[in-house]
């Protein structure tokens, strides 16, 4: 898959502010990935729980090599960063601007509460 050049003309027409689109956008992407880890922990255990049942106590050299990096499987996965940003374009994303400055306001508040006690 190769790099695509998103003209700035195409995320002023969901926002004119960059930075909000970079929040917006990282923070769906930062969603995806943790789905992704949850879906793969959810599976590992379901194995787990079949290696339980069947008795076998140790996992299958197969298996092994399954779990190594396979780059032509990494470069078939749609990465988050870019689904984040084609949602984003295609204005499946939605968001509420008052409560992503409300949030940061109250961690800020939050850590300097805790710097201070």
């Amino acid at each position: 898959m190769g790099l695509v050049t998103i003209p700035f003309r195409k995320i002023e027409e969901h926002t004119e502010d960059i930075f909000e689109a970079v929040t917006v956008i990282s923070e769906r992407a930062r969603r995806i990935i943790g789905d992704r880890y949850v879906i793969e922990a959810e599976r590992r255990r379901e194995e787990e729980n079949l290696e339980e049942i069947s008795g076998e106590d140790e996992i299958a050299p197969a298996y092994q090599v399954e779990n190594e990096l396979d780059q032509e499987a990494f470069d078939r996965v749609v990465k988050p960063t870019s689904q984040s940003l084609s949602e984003f374009l295609s204005g499946d994303l939605k968001w509420d601007k008052l409560a992503m400055f409300v949030d940061s306001e109250t961690d800020a508040e939050a850590d300097s509460d805790e710097d201070e006690g």
